[in-house]
């Protein structure tokens, strides 16, 4: 809405906002301060928008790590303590293995690596297509380990466990999904009242635009109207050809065809050939 308003009753009720944009300034000094009004709107916008993007964004980040299968989503909420062997000498290599490939990984794990702990592998978690398993190895011989897996294609997460990380994965998403919602919030209030900001500006510039090209097309004194048409789709030809009957005779010499549908000449800057018609024509 505009100023309380449905936009199409403030366009058919429009009166010239003085309080905004005196008549009695000169008219560059009044599109100085409409073009001055939607840079600042424009402005305003991009930086509620980027500090909206910016917490989205790193909600969404939060929300697909415990998204996807088990070679995506983070596996803080998926490994608990029992399966953690972390010591000065041993750590857990966390291991996802297509379904599929299940039997030949644990017939072949205790072979990747010289330094692998004989029947440690230990099945933590399985999705559609995978499943993970926890294969404790001595730190001296992880890298030798990684390099075996890759050969047979079962990949090796890098996860270091922390028995907080979960929670406070949950409690950050929390706090971002409430900031997000809060500024989306704001920003559509915000955005309604930008938007009648606009339609109120570019309604006035339509206005200055209407009576400078009159000027320019039948000269001064002024004496002219301006009238705001609605047709339907299907009528729009019918008006404009009634419209030409009725106006044609002003063409005068200024340019396009006349009613009788003689060519006269086009002025340039002024007005072109293309939609030429013998009344000044914007479309809102």
């Amino acid at each position: 809405s505009v100023e309380g308003e449905e936009v199409e009753a403030y366009v058919t009720g429009f009166q010239w906002d003085e309080a905004r944009f005196a008549s009695s300034d000169p008219l560059n000094e009044i599109k100085d301060v409409i073009v001055g009004q939607v840079g600042r709107l424009e402005e305003d916008m991009k930086l509620r928008l980027a500090d909206y993007t910016q917490v989205r964004q790193a909600r969404s980040a939060i929300e697909r790590r415990s998204q996807g299968n088990l070679m995506a989503r983070s596996l803080a909420a998926i490994v608990t303590p029992e399966f953690v062997t972390e010591t000065e000498h041993m750590t857990t290599a966390w291991v996802v293995v297509p379904r599929y490939n299940e039997p030949d990984f644990l017939q072949a794990y205790e072979s990747l690596g010289a330094l692998v702990v004989p029947r440690s592998a230990a099945r933590v978690a399985e999705d559609a297509e995978y499943v993970l398993y926890g294969v404790t190895v001595f730190k001296k011989g992880i890298d030798e380990f990684k390099a075996g897996c890759r050969e047979k294609r079962f990949t090796v997460r890098d996860f270091k466990f922390d028995p907080d990380a979960a929670a406070e994965d949950s409690e950050t998403l929390a706090e971002l999904v409430e900031e997000s919602d809060v500024q989306a919030s704001s920003f559509r209030s915000w955005s309604e009242t930008a938007f009648a900001e606009a339609f109120i500006a570019m309604v006035h510039i339509k206005v200055i635009r209407t009576f400078v090209e009159s000027v320019l097309r039948f000269g001064l004194p002024v004496d002219f109207e301006a009238s705001l048409l609605l047709p339907s789709k299907k009528q729009e030809s019918r008006l404009r050809s009634g419209l030409v009957e009725l106006f044609g005779h002003l063409s005068g010499s200024v340019g396009g065809a006349t009613a009788g549908g003689e060519e006269v000449t086009v002025v340039p800057g002024v007005i072109s050939e293309k939609d030429f018609y013998p009344y000044v024509y914007l479309e809102l």
